[in-house]
Order: C-alpha cells, then sequence, then structure tokens
C-alpha cells in the first residue's frame, strides 16, 4: 500500500511538473513511469503460470528437539529473470519456525531453479505436518501482489514426532502399587527355611533384599513388620500382565489441542512402563491410531518400539474411550489427558469401573474424582488418596 501510494505521488509530481515546469520533461517522466507499470504487470502475469514450487525434507520420523530442514525449490519455465517470489511454510502445533518464515528472492536468467531451505523445531510430539500455506509473485515496482496457485496436498508433508523416554529412576509407591495389582498374595507372610514352594509345597520362601533383586518380589506386608525388605523365592502365583490405556480426546469445539499436556502424559506413561519394566513386571498397553492396538512390553527396548508407535498419535473423536479389551481386565490404568473443566469428556471417561486415571499435576482434579495419580511435569507420579 505504501509502495502504490508513492508511486501515485510520483505521478501527480510528473503532472504538475508538466504544468508548472517544463511541459516536455514532466510528461516523459510521467510517460516512463505509466510503461514502467504496465510492463511490470504484464511481466508479472506472464510469469504466473511458468513457475512451480515444491517442499521436501529427508526425514519423516523425527525425535521431540530435533531441527527439521525443509527445502522449498522454485523452477521457472523461462529465460528470463523472474519477478520476486514470496512464499511462505506453517506447521501443526508441535513445530515452531527457528526463523523469522516468509522468505523472498528472484531467480536469475541463467538460472532454472532456486532453492531455499526453513528450519523448524520439533517441539512437542505426535502426528504433524509442515505445508506450503502461500505462494506470491510481486511485481518489479512492488506494487502487485498476485497469489500462485499450487496444490495443497502435493506440498503437504506429513511428519511424525517420536516423544522421549524419560529417565526417572525408581519411584517405590509406583512399583508397590503396581505389584500390588499384579496377583501377588502377601497375606502369607513366611514359610520356613525349608519350604519348597516352587516344588509344590504352598507359600513362599523369603530373605533380606539384596540390590538388584527384582522390586516386584518384595513381600510389601511382610517388610513392613520386620522393617527390612524381604524377597520372595518362590512364586506360587503366575503373573498376569498390567493394563494401560492412553486417552487423547480432540478438545471440546473451539478449544485447541494443548500438545503440551499430551506430551507431559506420553512421556509420563513411557517412564512408568520404562521403570516397570526394568523392575521385570509386564505391561499390556492399549492406544488409539485408527483403531484400537495393544502393546505388550517386556523390556526397556519394547518401551521404544512403543514411543515410536507413538509418534503417529493424534486426538480422536466419536470411539470409545477405554477399549473393552482393558476394562476386561478390571483394574486397568488409564493415562488422559482430560481436565477437571472439561465436563463430558471427563464424565463419559470417568463413568469406566475398576480404572485408576493418570492426570497431568495442573488437570485440576481431586480426590473427589475416584482413584487418580497425578504426574508432574518432571514425571513424578503422586497418588491422590
Amino acid at each position: 500500500m505504501k509502495g502504490l501510494t508513492g508511486y501515485f505521488v510520483c505521478i501527480a509530481i510528473a503532472v504538475l511538473m508538466t504544468v508548472m515546469i517544463d511541459g516536455k520533461g514532466g510528461l516523459l517522466i510521467a510517460v516512463i513511469l505509466l510503461t514502467a507499470l504496465i510492463v511490470s504487470l504484464i511481466y508479472k502475469r506472464y510469469f504466473i503460470k511458468r513457475l512451480k514450487i515444491t517442499v521436501a525434507t529427508k526425514h519423516r520420523l523425527l525425535a521431540k528437539g530435533d531441527k527439521v530442514e525443509v527445502r522449498v525449490t522454485v523452477t521457472k519455465q523461462s529465460r528470463l529473470p523472474s519477478p520476486i517470489l514470496e512464499f511462505e511454510l506453517a506447521g501443526s502445533a508441535q513445530f515452531s519456525p527457528e526463523d523469522k518464515n516468509g522468505l523472498r528472492f528472484a531467480i536469475r536468467p541463467d538460472m532454472n531453479t532456486k532453492a531455499a531451505t526453513v528450519v523448524f523445531n520439533a517441539d512437542y510430539s505426535g502426528s504433524a505436518y509442515i505445508r506450503l500455506t502461500r505462494f506470491e509473485i510481486i511485481d518489479f515496482l512492488g506494487l502487485g501482489h498476485h497469489l500462485v496457485p499450487f496444490d495443497e496436498k502435493e506440498n503437504t508433508l506429513e511428519l511424525s514426532v517420536m516423544p522421549r523416554v524419560p529417565d526417572t529412576g525408581t519411584q517405590m509407591d509406583v512399583i508397590r502399587t503396581a505389584t500390588d495389582n499384579l496377583g501377588f498374595d502377601d497375606s502369607e507372610e513366611e514359610t520356613s527355611e525349608t519350604a519348597m514352594g516352587s516344588t509344590g509345597t504352598p507359600g513362599y520362601e523369603h530373605r533380606t533384599y539384596n540390590p538388584g533383586d527384582p522390586l516386584k518380589k518384595i513381600n510389601w506386608k511382610l517388610s513392613s513388620k520386620r522393617s527390612i525388605y524381604m524377597v520372595r523365592l518362590d512364586e506360587k502365583l503366575s503373573v498376569t500382565s498390567q493394563v494401560f490405556t492412553l486417552d487423547l480426546p480432540a478438545p471440546p469445539e473451539g478449544e485447541a489441542f494443548d500438545c503440551r499436556r499430551a506430551d507431559n502424559i506420553i512421556e509420563g506413561a513411557l517412564a512408568m512402563l520404562a521403570m516397570l519394566s526394568q523392575q521385570g513386571l509386564e505391561t499390556d498397553f492399549y492406544y488409539y491410531i485408527d483403531k484400537w492396538e495393544c502393546q505388550n512390553i517386556k523390556t526397556y527396548g519394547d518401551v521404544y518400539l512403543l514411543s515410536e508407535k507413538l509418534a503417529l498419535m493424534k486426538p480422536y473423536s466419536g470411539i470409545d474411550r477405554i477399549p473393552a479389551e482393558a476394562l476386561r481386565s478390571g483394574n486397568s490404568l488409564c493415562f488422559t489427558t482430560v481436565r477437571a473443566d472439561q465436563g463430558k469428556l471427563v464424565s463419559d471417561l470417568f463413568a469406566a469401573r475398576g480404572v485408576t486415571f493418570v492426570v497431568t499435576a495442573d488437570s485440576g482434579f481431586d480426590t473427589t474424582y475416584g482413584s487418580l495419580w497425578t504426574c508432574s511435569e518432571q514425571f513424578e507420579f503422586k497418588h491422590l488418596n
């Protein structure tokens, strides 16, 4: 707008010069200015259908915290120099541009293509995208902008950002609760040292805890009475898998999806899985990507494989929030991104029976909602009694 105003001021000065000072000189200046405008606009129109733009990147699977370089290439089908070209990229909420987004350049006569690189930071995990949102051609005088048509689908990069697997160490409250849910029977305090529970005699043998023993074998009831950790030597009950569910619902209409909260819950789930797998505890983990899927987690490596799959996670709606298979376990743990003020999302989920919920520390829930754990931004788990 400023350029157009300045241009008309120049025309006005040329006309004034023609009338007041030098008729031929002022007229010549006015003709030159008008000719330049017409040629510039015709030149711009000529190039609109002779330009093609493409966006590409080397890597589609990223880790949280990575930088992704998006290469934008413009090709011209002419031997003439191009007018000024301007484009802009935008990413989903998982990305932020490293520098100011929106580049402007021209292509020389001796070049058919020119490329530029825009760098984005992967701030949050999940299914994401980076796409071309604007491609404009500007005449040489800078007076007219014209959008160049492009295929939005072809110029959209579908990307996946893996969540981190936090190292939280061992949180004894979590381990103890997990072992309580697995089917170990601590009602039998101890058998004699000669008992052979693993060979048919009912009961367990015990000894004091040594560093490196799996925490799942600690008899918590006996340990509290003796004031020293006691470890089972024989298990008369088979150990069943724990059941976890990840709940990532779409927010209410008009509310943006909170990537920070989603990351907190997803990485909190991975942190707990890593903690339990290091103690030899097995978990069935349910998550929704187009359909409900389940992965059995036995080892620390399984947790990393799961984090790669969760890179495809995105908010969903119109489904059962906890799969029937998880509810049949009768005692499952659900990691959810909901807040206490999201009424319908909360009521639909908390109607499930036999489920303990894990929420973010700032979600606004309290003990009136039932059995809850909170997960802090440092992935410290706290049980709300």
